[in-house]
């Protein structure tokens, strides 16, 4: 993607053409530069329209995982059971303002 980050050089960057021939060169070489740069520039927006869709589908399973958590997370919702002795403990709610939980598995 650092494509973007430079221009190309013309092997001889003639701004006044001294003869036809010149200028139909550089106007191929314009012309080969615009097109490269549609190139990207369609190939970044199929990329953002990729990455819109899957930071919609984490904002949809967020949020059909955030009511189970907070169901839960209730104490009153489980019948009471012996602590393991090797799990630790951990708070059944989570603190307000966590935005982000790490579930392992």
């Amino acid at each position: 993607m650092r494509r973007l980050d430079y221009t190309r050089k013309a092997r001889s960057v003639p701004l006044n053409a001294r003869n036809a021939a010149e200028a139909v060169m550089f106007l191929a070489q314009v012309a080969r530069e615009r097109h490269r740069l549609e190139q990207e520039k369609h190939t970044l927006d199929r990329r953002i329209r990729r990455i819109e869709l899957r930071l919609g589908e984490i904002a949809r399973t967020e949020g059909r995982l955030v009511p189970v958590v907070r169901r839960n997370g209730e104490p009153g919702d489980r019948p009471a059971s012996p602590p393991a002795a090797a799990a630790p403990q951990r708070p059944a709610v989570l603190p307000p303002g966590v935005t982000q939980v790490t579930l392992t598995y």
